[in-house]
């Protein structure tokens, strides 16, 4: 499962359901895309819209990276052990929601960027209560309102390709990326003894 675009998209969708439903349009407030091609070119169906895009990803600080052996499946061989898998990892993933509304739109681009902070201030968790569709593999994640200084949003800005534009930036924590692939196995205790690692 593609955890990064799955979280993302159904995000996306969320929040142009609500947005839809306070005030309907033919196409969607909100696309998740960039708002500057590679080559420099302005990406046309991102006007009009609030443009949902990643300008970093980061790994969780606060996040355990612990993890205990495995139990090997009911049908394998009792004797084969405990299986060691990978710790986890959580990636925190920082979005840039920029309100792409120019000339006489300018006002409903502020109006749009409102509505998506209501969203998010309504709904600072993700889960599978309230986003649906979303990957099994998340139990939830948390929307965090970030601060950023002119100066650091100069250099976004920069970054992207693209000039000022109205923006809220906010850090989605905790995406879990876990592999199940074996590294060791282990075994029990017997008697006073301890158990036998082998890779």
């Amino acid at each position: 499962m593609d955890l990064l675009r799955n979280c993302l998209v159904k995000i996306c969708n969320s929040v142009n359901t609500y947005m839809n439903n306070l005030d309907p349009r033919q196409d969607s407030w909100v696309i998740l895309s960039s708002i500057v091609g590679q080559n420099g070119t302005t990406n046309k169906d991102a006007v009009g819209k609030i443009v949902m895009t990643v300008y970093n990803i980061t790994r969780e600080s606060f996040a355990s990276s612990y993890s205990p052996a495995t139990m090997a499946p009911p049908s394998a061989n009792a004797a084969l052990g405990l299986t060691i898998v990978p710790p986890p990892i959580y990636l925190d993933i920082h979005l840039m929601f920029m309100a792409n509304f120019t000339d006489h739109a300018y006002p409903d681009g502020l109006a749009a960027l409102s509505s998506l902070i209501g969203f998010f201030q309504q709904t600072p968790v993700i889960n599978q209560q309230n986003t649906p569709g979303l990957s099994p593999e998340i139990d939830q994640l948390t929307l965090d309102l970030e601060h950023l200084s002119p100066v650091d949003v100069n250099y976004v800005m920069g970054m992207l390709g693209t000039r000022y534009l109205p923006s809220a930036f906010y850090k989605l924590r905790m995406i879990p990326f876990a592999s199940r692939a074996m590294q060791a196995r282990t075994y029990a205790v017997s008697g006073s003894g301890m158990g036998d690692i082998g890779a």
